[in-house]
């Protein structure tokens, strides 16, 4: 039986004496456990770092809410979440994130003002039966949630911002 030592420091020097430790065989000793477990658990752990690092960044970056969908029939989602992010106000590369979207009948979808400027969700063009929509002034991280009870294409836009457009689709 392998014995296995611990490093204990002498007071009165910078020597390490070693001395017997318990009979258990330490973990680094053990062949399996160190070629095997150690770095498949490294390697989950570097992938999940990784794969969250770069939807965080994402998220970030575009203020978009990656987690906050839910599905209703067929796979589409019954709500949803659209975010104006952050310098949209002043760049006219950026919009509404997503810009395009498809909804269940009956889903909600709630847009999150994360720009420092005020803006508004308005429809230009709702389906025939289908009610227009206006958020109204939307201070600096202020939401507003509409639900969609009539299938067909709604368009809107930003009153204060014209380059701000965007498109829902009801379906089902």
């Amino acid at each position: 039986m392998q014995k296995s030592y611990l490093r204990s420091v002498i007071h009165n020097a910078t020597w390490f004496r070693l001395q017997p430790a318990s009979g258990k065989t330490p973990w680094y000793k053990n062949r399996w456990l160190v070629q095997i477990v150690v770095p498949v658990l490294i390697v989950l752990a570097v992938g999940a770092g990784v794969g969250l690092a770069g939807l965080g960044t994402y998220q970030l970056a575009t203020g978009t809410n990656l987690f906050n969908t839910s599905t209703g029939s067929l796979g589409v989602p019954s709500s949803a979440s659209v975010s104006m992010p952050k310098g949209v106000g002043g760049d006219q590369s950026l919009n509404f994130q997503p810009a395009s979207l498809t909804i269940a009948k009956g889903g909600k979808v709630t847009w999150t003002n994360n720009d420092v400027a005020n803006h508004t969700v308005t429809s230009t063009t709702t389906p025939s039966g289908a009610a227009s929509f206006n958020s109204g002034n939307m201070a600096p991280n202020a939401t507003y949630t509409a639900t969609f009870t009539v299938d067909g294409t709604y368009k809107y836009f930003c009153a204060y911002h014209y380059w701000m457009t965007g498109t829902i689709t009801v379906t089902g």
